[in-house]
């Protein structure tokens, strides 16, 4: 099982949002002990017990152990751990290698000298340890709305995995969900990960059997779309504070309704198109519209903050006041990013955001920051000021958004 190299106490800030330690196994090396087969051979742990993500995106608990060998006349000892072969170095009179062993795989390090097997080193992990059994549910599977029944709260570790085809033209999604047990397998006992593809279907119901040969049914259901849309919109409304002001005259701070436009039309997983129409209007008319290259160009945090960029312009149209002046249309250059995280504040299945857009104009001031929290549904805080010449308008405030049409 490759990993990326990533682990939850490697973070150098110490955000909430990745903090899991209340799904994780209270694991401690205090719960493992060694097995092996080979006469002097030493081991012994170093460091704590991790977790790390599996290519499945499956969080699963890991521990390096550190093989010494002390006896010069059966030295060069080579050791065999997932299709890998770990050679020993040299330190103070002795040999050693050091390896990462996964707690829930069953898979052993063999032991060889001259070319020759001469025995095995596996971890046994103390039944007691897992009585503080929970589901681990990943960010990957965040919009789906996985759901366990059967499971008696025993240790399960889920990963999701979208995939987008184009069968005649339009997009088909199907969900790979991954999960593993530390109690229970399928009844052809191989060892998990297992992989369910839901593709049409979106229930399956697995028997499983545990070491006591106790059986019963595990049931999963997931809740996506048959089809994936490329062009998703969705509305937003709220009361905004607004302001505005032209050729030296400022009119009164006003609560006004606003509206929101949004729509994104997908590419591909890393670019999609984004547009969006802001509008407050009363006497005075303050309306922006942007168009945006939207690129994911790094995750970070064990991939649950993603960082974008916004590449586009914007059409903004402003008047102060009815019989005062006419409108005034403007096309700027703002370019802009955002930050997305997944599983907030350790909140399943919603997303908060923090983007902006400053203008590089050096006669056009404009800055455009928002925050924005929910899943289908959600909430903004968006904060837009213009300045232009003997022109200005600001507004801030709350609005909720909520899905609208899906096209092609």
């Amino acid at each position: 099982m490759s990993l990326q190299n990533v682990r939850a106490k490697d973070l150098i800030l110490p955000l909430p949002i990745i903090n899991r330690d209340d799904k994780l196994l209270k694991l401690t090396t205090k719960d493992l002990e060694f097995i092996t087969s080979v006469k002097n051979l030493k081991a012994e742990f170093v460091g704590d017990i991790k977790w790390e993500r599996s290519k499945e995106n499956i969080l699963l608990p890991f521990v390096k152990i550190r093989l010494i060998n002390k006896d010069k006349e059966n030295n060069h000892l080579h050791f065999r751990y997932k299709d890998t072969t770990y050679l020993p170095q040299e330190f103070e009179e002795a040999e050693f290698a050091d390896i990462d062993l996964s707690i829930f795989d069953p898979i052993k390090v063999d032991v060889y000298h001259d070319g020759q097997r001469v025995g095995d080193v596996s971890v046994h992990t103390s039944s007691a340890a897992f009585k503080n059994q929970t589901i681990l549910l990943d960010y990957s599977c965040s919009g789906h709305n996985v759901q366990v029944f059967g499971f008696d709260g025993e240790f399960l570790s889920i990963g999701c995995e979208l995939v987008r085809e184009n069968i005649n033209g339009e997009i088909i999604p199907s969900l790979k969900l991954y999960w593993i047990s530390s109690e229970y397998k399928t009844l052809d006992k191989f060892h998990g990960p297992y992989l369910i593809s839901f593709s049409k279907g979106r229930i399956a119901k697995v028997p499983v059997i545990n070491e006591k040969k106790e059986i019963k049914e595990i049931i999963f259901k997931i809740k996506f779309p048959q089809r994936l849309h490329r062009m998703r919109t969705s509305m937003g409304i709220g009361p905004y504070s607004y302001k505005s002001t032209s050729a030296g005259l400022t009119s009164d701070t006003e609560i006004l309704p606003s509206v929101m436009f949004y729509g994104n039309y997908y590419l591909n997983n890393v670019h999609s198109i984004k547009g969006f129409e802001a509008l407050v209007m009363k006497e005075s008319v303050f309306n922006h519209a942007g168009i945006y290259l939207g690129s994911e160009i790094g995750k970070f945090y064990d991939d649950r903050l993603v960082f974008s960029t916004l590449v586009g312009f914007q059409a903004l149209s402003y008047r102060h006041d009815i019989g005062y002046d006419d409108v005034y249309t403007q096309v700027i250059f703002p370019q802009g990013a955002e930050l997305l995280f997944h599983h907030p504040f350790g909140m399943e299945n919603y997303r908060f955001s923090v983007g902006g857009f400053l203008s590089p104009q050096r006669d056009v001031t404009y800055q455009n920051f928002w925050l924005r929290f929910g899943s289908k549904t959600f909430l903004e805080f968006n904060f837009i000021n213009w300045e232009y010449g003997t022109r200005a308008a600001s507004m801030y405030g709350l609005s909720v958004g909520f899905p609208l049409a899906q096209f092609f």
